[in-house]
């Protein structure tokens, strides 16, 4: 039974090096420098390299990049902080920060399952979801996160500002989430936009709604809120987007979609 160990770990070892090296080789780390009383500081964030041949896949790979990594949970505001204070040694600084994501497990693997149909089109594909998932998913980055005094809802549809985290699905939805903003933000990339058309038509209704019956500024803020991702996941122009894009991309994505 020994003899068989090895050659498995020499197996998984090769690709967490080859996971790792997709992350090496295509990501860098963008430094944004501001002035703190009279002290210049520095934040920094990951991106794709400019020159990598992966841009065309930027956005599912950027929402890995923000939404994933261990390093930008909150509780590790401490770590991100004692990195960012090396600033101005830059070079230390984005070597140091790089390496916080070359070596996020979590981060890699994803990398590796979305880089894996991509560099081999013909690659057999087993992950499936639904139809229902993915409107489901693609629903709650229609995001109403504010009000005002006087009634106005403010809206997001965000890498980061969205409703994902308040779902609590049993499901591992990240790769989906991932095509879904692609997908979303390459309609918005139109001269006329047909998904934030629906969207927008559908949040004035649901403001409509229950703007006559306002209690509470925040119970009219979560109504309105829940109120469009029921519609938004019931929208069939966001279905015949989001199914229209996948059709041009499922060869080089990790997952099919099916009815």
């Amino acid at each position: 039974m020994i003899k068989y160990i090895f050659p498995l770990l020499l197996i998984f070892c090769i690709s967490c090096r080859s996971e790792k090296a997709i992350i090496r080789d295509n990501v860098c780390i963008k430094i944004y420098p501001y002035e703190d009383a009279n002290e210049m500081r520095a934040s920094a964030m990951p991106e794709l390299k400019a020159d990598s041949e992966l841009m065309r896949y930027r956005r599912r790979l950027e929402y890995l990049l923000i939404n994933v990594p261990e390093i930008h949970l909150p509780e590790k505001a401490e770590q991100r902080n004692e990195i960012w204070n090396l600033f101005p040694d830059t070079t230390k600084l984005k070597r140091l920060y790089l390496n916080k994501y070359i070596q996020d497990k979590k981060l890699a693997e994803y990398f590796g399952e979305t880089f894996a149909p991509i560099n081999d089109t013909n690659l057999e594909i087993t992950k499936t979801y639904t139809v229902d998932e993915l409107m489901e998913v693609a629903s709650k980055f229609f995001y109403c996160d504010k009000i005002f005094q006087d009634t106005t809802v403010q809206a997001h549809v965000c890498v980061g500002l969205n409703g994902i985290k308040e779902a609590n699905w049993d499901n591992d939805y990240t790769l989906l989430e991932a095509f879904c903003y692609e997908a979303i933000f390459n309609d918005f990339d139109k001269d006329s936009s047909k998904i934030w058309t629906s969207f927008s038509s559908l949040k004035d209704l649901s403001v409509q709604k229950y703007k006559a019956e306002i209690k509470s500024l925040d119970q009219y803020l979560e109504n309105v809120k829940l109120e469009l991702f029921d519609q938004m996941k019931k929208d069939e122009v966001l279905k015949e987007e989001l199914l229209a894009y996948y059709e041009l991309n499922k060869n080089n994505l990790a997952f099919k979609i099916k009815n």
